[in-house]
């Protein structure tokens, strides 16, 4: 699909804070709140906007995110619907795509200990063992996202939001993890609605609310667009390298959160030295980035592989 500046700058300014007023969207891109509200609903109905959702840091919830990666084997491509349908049902599942590469399925969940963890791989295998041919369980401890700068070809980016930390609980109410569980999956949800399905008032909702941003609970708001509408493809990419100095590593993750194509940063214990999420127009471009990466950090990098993340099934920060 084209789409023309004013758009472009609309899903940007929705990439970088989703729950920022129409108003406000308004002034930044140069239309009226009634234009910004058509085009938004126009790009709702196209698909290309699928959702809004809030960024929660779920360490700070005493949470631990793990990641799972499948290679299946002996499967119909019935027998793979049904896998990621029950995966998509999983309420540790916070995170779910199919892959074309190394491994067919990615997966992350956040669960309150080691053993809620191993029971709902020994679940999972009970049900699919003769259909798992490999798998490669790992456990973040940092994700950085940044917004997509490639939506207006921005060249420095100096947002960056942590999703990811490890646990360091802090203590919430019923009522707290209520209005985080409507925030999670609508990040748009009003202060009314979400004070009418807590029974608390607007003054007290907007409060919390104000509370768990400043304790960065509530790291921030995002989209969820269709990339394939956006002309995009997305990709994983695991990187080994050799002497990673203290200022060697700075200068890579400077790099990485400069580049307007990087959306994710991750780090991972049991993963590969660097691990990074990309969204190209097309692989040519992977590779024009990762020879620009070779080039700056030749001394660094040993190589790298990089798998396809070609549907995204499920995607919320918070087990509901």
């Amino acid at each position: 699909m084209n789409f023309d500046l004013k758009e472009r700058k609309i899903l940007y300014e929705l990439d970088t804070d989703s729950r920022q007023p129409f108003q406000t969207i308004a002034k930044k891109v140069g239309l009226s709140k009634d234009a910004i509200i058509y085009r938004i609903n126009k790009l709702k109905k196209e698909g290309v906007i699928k959702r809004f959702h809030t960024i929660i840091d779920n360490g700070k919830l005493g949470y631990l995110p793990f990641r799972l990666y499948l290679k299946l084997k002996n499967t119909t491509p019935e027998t793979e619907a049904g896998i990621i349908q029950y995966l998509r049902n999983q309420k540790q599942v916070i995170w779910l795509m199919s892959i074309e590469g190394e491994y067919d399925i990615g997966l992350a969940t956040y669960v309150k200990s080691i053993k809620e963890m191993n029971e709902f791989w020994k679940k999972l295998l009970s049900i699919y063992r003769d259909f798992i041919a490999s798998r490669w369980l790992t456990i973040y401890t940092k994700v950085k996202y940044y917004p997509r700068s490639y939506l207006l070809d921005i060249k420095e980016n100096n947002l960056e939001y942590v999703c990811f930390t490890e646990p360091d609980e802090i203590s919430l109410n019923n009522k707290e993890i209520e209005i985080l569980k409507l925030l999670a999956s609508d990040a748009r949800i009003s202060v009314i609605d979400i004070a009418k399905k807590t029974k608390l008032t607007q003054k007290t909702v907007a409060k919390k609310i104000r509370e768990m941003e400043k304790n960065k609970i509530i790291v921030g708001y995002r989209t969820m667009f269709d990339l394939e509408k956006l002309g995009y493809q997305y990709f994983k990419v695991h990187i080994s390298v050799q002497d990673l100095t203290h200022e060697k590593e700075s200068n890579i993750r400077h790099y990485l959160r400069n580049h307007p194509n990087i959306v994710y940063d991750n780090e991972i214990l049991g993963g590969y030295d660097i691990e990074i999420e990309i969204q190209v127009k097309s692989l040519g471009e992977l590779r024009e980035i990762l020879d620009d990466m070779k080039t700056k950090f030749s001394k660094t990098i040993i190589n790298y592989t990089y798998m396809l993340f070609y549907k995204e099934h499920k995607y919320l920060f918070m087990p509901l």
